[in-house]
C-alpha cells in the first residue's frame, strides 16, 4: 500500500509538470499596419521604407516571429509577390531598402516610369502555430527608369577582356538580377554584356557613371595586373568594379599561409605544391600555439577586395567535422564575410595530413563559387 501511495505521489508530480511546462502558444495578431502611404522609388538612395504594426504579441510575454507579406493591387496573398521576415525576425517591424521595394514593384507589373499600388499584411506565428492578420494596408509606389527584362543569364563582351573579345565569358547568377563574374583586364577598353551569345539577345552596358542602360555602349574599364570582380545588378541599376588581390589559404589556428593562389583565368584561382601538415603539438615545424592541445586543421581563405582583407569562407558557419569525400559540392561552397578568427572554417579532410597538393577556387561552376584539393601526392 505504502509503494502505490509513493507511486501515485510521483506520477501527480509528473503530470503537475506537464501541466506547468505545457507549451503556451496563445498569441495575437497585429491590429494596425503602418506604412508611408506613396513612395517615389529612388535606386541611387541610402534611405530604407518601414512597416510597422502594433497589437501583436504573445499572452506570456514570449517571442513572436513576424513575417511581411506583399501582393498586387487585389491580391488575396493566396501566392504572395515576396514573403519578407521582420527586422530580427520578431521586432514589428520590417525595414527595406528602395532596391528592395523596387523589386517588389517589378513583380507587381508595375513598369518602370510609373505608379502602382502594393498590398501588404502580416502573418504571426509561434510554437508552429501561424495565424495571418485581419488587417491589411497599401502603399503607392512610383519606379524609377530601369530595366525590366531581367535575364537569366550574363555575358562579358568587348576588346578589354581576357580572351581578346573572343566570345562571351559567363556571369554567375548570384540571385535574381545579380550576376558577378572574376575575370582578367589585360589591356585598357571596352566591355559590356549580353543576355546570351546567340543571335537572340538583349545588350547593356554602363556609362561614366556607372549607371546600367539597356541598348549598345560599352563601358570604358583600366587594366590591372590583377583580376576584377565585375558585379552587374539589375535591380540597383549599378555596375561595379572591384580589385582582387593576394587570394590565400590560411591555417585559422595559426594564420599561416598554406599557399598563395594565383588568378590563371577563366575565374580560377590556384595555387600548386602546397604543403599540408596538420598543426598539431607534437609538430613543432608546424607553428603550434602555446594553448593547443589537440590537433588543428581549420581553414579558411583570405582575399584583399579592394585593399580590404576579407574571409573567404564556409557559408553556414563552421565545419564541425572532417570530409569524407562523400559531401556534395556545396560543401565546399565559398561565401565572402569580415574576417574573425574563428568564424567561417572548414576541417580538411584526414587523408590531406603530410602531403603536397593543389588548391583551386573557381567562382562559378554549377552557379556557385567553390574550391577543391587536386594532385595529391604525400610528402617524401
Amino acid at each position: 500500500m505504502k509503494k502505490l501511495l509513493i507511486l501515485g505521489l510521483i506520477l501527480s508530480g509528473i503530470w503537475a509538470c506537464e501541466d506547468d511546462y505545457r507549451l503556451n502558444t496563445e498569441f495575437n495578431t497585429p491590429t494596425d499596419l503602418y506604412s508611408p502611404e506613396s513612395v517615389d522609388i529612388d535606386l541611387s538612395s541610402g534611405d530604407v521604407v518601414e512597416f510597422s504594426w502594433t497589437g501583436g504579441g504573445a499572452e506570456d510575454s514570449s517571442t513572436v516571429i513576424y513575417q511581411v507579406l506583399f501582393d498586387e493591387e487585389g491580391g488575396d496573398f493566396s501566392s504572395p509577390l515576396d514573403t519578407l521576415l521582420s527586422d530580427l525576425g520578431a521586432q514589428p517591424k520590417l525595414t527595406i531598402t528602395h532596391t528592395q521595394l523596387n523589386t517588389i514593384a517589378r513583380k507587381a507589373g508595375i513598369v518602370p516610369e510609373s505608379t502602382g499600388k502594393l498590398r501588404w499584411t502580416v502573418l504571426a506565428s509561434k510554437g508552429g502555430v501561424v495565424q495571418p492578420s485581419n488587417v491589411v494596408n497599401e502603399i503607392i509606389v512610383t519606379r524609377p527608369e530601369g530595366i525590366d527584362n531581367f535575364p537569366e543569364a550574363l555575358f562579358l563582351y568587348g576588346d578589354a577582356t581576357e580572351n581578346d573579345g573572343n566570345g562571351g565569358l559567363q556571369f554567375r547568377k548570384e540571385e535574381e538580377g545579380v550576376f558577378v563574374i572574376y575575370t582578367k583586364i589585360p589591356v585598357p577598353g571596352d566591355i559590356y554584356f549580353t543576355s546570351s551569345t546567340s543571335e537572340d539577345f538583349f545588350t547593356y552596358y554602363a556609362g561614366s557613371d556607372g549607371k546600367l542602360t539597356e541598348g549598345t555602349g560599352a563601358y570604358s574599364i583600366d587594366e590591372n595586373s590583377n583580376p576584377y570582380r565585375i558585379t552587374v545588378d539589375f535591380n540597383s541599376l549599378s555596375v561595379k568594379t572591384e580589385v582582387i588581390s593576394n587570394v590565400r589559404v590560411i591555417w585559422g589556428a595559426t594564420y599561416d599561409v598554406i599557399g598563395n593562389l594565383d588568378y590563371i583565368g577563366n575565374g580560377v584561382f590556384q595555387a600548386e605544391d602546397c604543403e599540408i601538415i596538420f598543426i598539431d603539438p607534437s609538430r613543432p615545424e608546424t607553428n603550434p600555439p602555446s594553448w593547443l592541445g589537440w590537433t588543428e586543421e581549420r581553414y579558411y581563405f583570405i582575399a584583399n577586395v579592394e585593399g580590404e582583407d576579407l574571409c573567404w569562407g564556409r557559408k553556414d558557419g563552421v565545419s564541425p567535422e572532417r570530409p569524407t569525400g562523400d559531401e556534395s559540392l556545396s560543401f565546399y561552397e565559398i561565401g565572402e564575410f569580415p574576417w574573425s578568427q574563428w568564424e567561417h572554417l572548414w576541417k580538411m579532410s584526414g587523408d590531406l595530413d603530410y602531403t603536397s597538393c593543389t588548391i583551386t577556387i573557381d567562382t562559378n561552376i554549377q552557379g556557385i563559387m567553390v574550391h577543391r584539393f587536386s594532385d595529391i601526392t604525400p610528402l617524401s
